[in-house]
């Protein structure tokens, strides 16, 4: 059950990050437009004033707002980004050093481990 719930949540992180919540929200309110304007001029007219741009909703205004404020914010984001990239990689380093260990008893054990098979391979006639 737990898993579910992760493999949820971590769906919607992700649509959040890409801003897939505009395209949501988008997609939501042009449903809404194309029923209300269905409703007065028909289907076809309804959705030819729906994507042509020229009949926006207020909600079709809002998500352009968001849109802009959240790419105002973007070059400052990166430029912060960056700066962590900057920092000396050197720093902080791991070395793994090689240590033998012999352990009592496993030298007699491989001593009858033949490296060669004991009868050589046959030979096509």
């Amino acid at each position: 059950m737990r898993s579910r719930f992760g493999i949820f949540f971590g769906a919607l992180a992700l649509l959040q990050i890409l801003g897939g919540h505009w395209a949501l929200l988008q997609t939501t309110a042009w449903v809404g437009m194309i029923v209300q304007y269905s409703q007065r001029v028909g289907l076809k007219a309804g959705l030819a004033q729906t994507f042509d741009g020229e009949h926006q909703c207020s909600v079709c205004k809002a998500i352009q707002d968001g849109k802009r404020q959240e790419q105002k914010k973007t070059p400052v984001m990166q430029a912060e980004l960056k700066k962590d990239c900057l920092a000396p990689w050197n720093r902080f380093q791991i070395h793994q050093g090689w240590v033998e260990v012999k352990y009592p008893g496993s030298t007699e054990q491989h001593e009858g481990v033949a490296l060669e098979p004991a009868v050589p391979p046959p030979r096509s006639a």
